[in-house]
């Protein structure tokens, strides 16, 4: 996967001495033309680009020797096969809101590795949670590629809704986008994963029950909340009986809801946080505080991050099948580009058992 902003290429070094009689030069490797530029070149549609490049479609033979011209012309290629399949060579966009967060991190790696399979060139960008930046990356991204895949960075009201408009398909990823300018959705079931949360943490013994992070504003947040809430309903646990605090993510939010959560109910003994990163934080605080996990407490994240296996104990989570996420949303993306409908999908999630709920 590549970055907008890639570093220009080194320069060969030249031994010290007498210079030589003709120093060679690196030219800069061409770049790669897009579908979407074939499409504006001979003046059609990127579905119609597309379904005369693929032969996946039936398309006029004048047409298609139009759009053949116009590849022709950028060095574009018609087209080929591997492993069996027909491919095209794609450029596609992704828009994270921080790769730096190691969930996101792994979402981006299952886009590069399904980009790989597919042959297709993939260029990343971060919004920073900032709908600004979210804004000026897919007002980039929308005229430099084939389509776009978005985790919105503040939804409801995320950067897509000012941009006015999109010549290539976008699909949302992640956290949901009401813009009319997205054409497919693919996220994974956050309500069934707060529900086997709580089913797990009552099963395990709790029986006092704290919930971090899950005031915060993401969609995804509420939607692990109330399938906490209903999970723990399943088991008798009524919702007035669970403390819900910390509204900032992230390891120091969930540090900040554990420490807030201990003084609320010094007697809490099973907590489900909202995020693996808000869990390795809570982890921390309730160890510095006195109590053990799982002696004292047990702890359930959310995401299925590397460093759950990695710490002591290791910590139960919520796994999302970020390698599904990516199948879906490309194969969402490929069928758009050729003209067809794209569609809405909801990713199962599996609950990993950790050292953190085992007694």
């Amino acid at each position: 996967m590549t970055t907008p902003d890639a570093p220009a290429a080194a320069s060969t070094p030249v031994p010290s001495g007498d210079a030589p009689a003709h120093t060679p030069t690196l030219e800069a490797p061409a770049r790669t033309h897009t579908l979407q530029e074939v499409a504006v070149e001979a003046g059609v549609s990127l579905a119609t680009a597309s379904n005369a490049l693929s032969g996946n479609r039936g398309v006029s033979a004048a047409m298609r020797d139009r759009v053949f011209e116009a590849a022709k012309r950028l060095g574009y290629p018609r087209g080929g096969t591997t492993r069996g399949r027909k491919t095209e060579r794609m450029t596609v966009g992704i828009v994270l809101p921080d790769v730096r967060n190691p969930a996101y991190a792994e979402l981006a790696h299952a886009f590069e590795r399904e980009g790989q399979q597919r042959e297709w060139s993939l260029v990343l960008a971060s919004s920073d949670y900032e709908p600004e930046k979210e804004l000026e990356a897919l007002a980039r991204l929308v005229q430099s590629t084939d389509g776009v895949v978005l985790s919105p960075s503040r939804p409801p009201r995320s950067g897509i809704h000012l941009l006015q408009a999109s010549p290539v398909p976008i699909v949302a990823c992640d956290e949901p986008a009401d813009s009319p300018l997205i054409g497919a959705s693919v996220r994974t079931d956050n309500f069934g994963g707060g529900r086997a949360a709580a089913h797990h943490l009552v099963d395990a013994g709790g029986t006092r029950f704290g919930m971090l992070g899950g005031a915060g504003y993401l969609p995804s947040t509420e939607e692990r909340r109330e399938g906490f809430l209903a999970g723990l309903a399943d088991r008798g646990v009524s919702a007035s009986a669970v403390h819900i605090v910390g509204d900032v993510y992230g390891m120091d939010g969930g540090q900040a809801a554990m420490n807030e959560l201990l003084e609320l109910d010094p007697a809490v003994d099973a907590v489900f946080a909202v995020s693996d990163m808000h869990a390795v934080g809570a982890l921390f605080e309730a160890q510095q505080s006195g109590r053990s996990v799982p002696g004292d407490l047990l702890l359930c994240g959310y995401d299925g991050i590397g460093w759950t296996r990695k710490i002591s104990p290791t910590i139960t989570t919520i796994r999302q099948d970020w390698p599904a996420v990516a199948t879906r949303a490309l194969d969402y993306l490929a069928a758009m580009m050729r003209g067809e409908p794209g569609g809405r999908a909801i990713i199962p999630v599996t609950l990993l058992p950790g050292e953190s709920t085992h007694r």
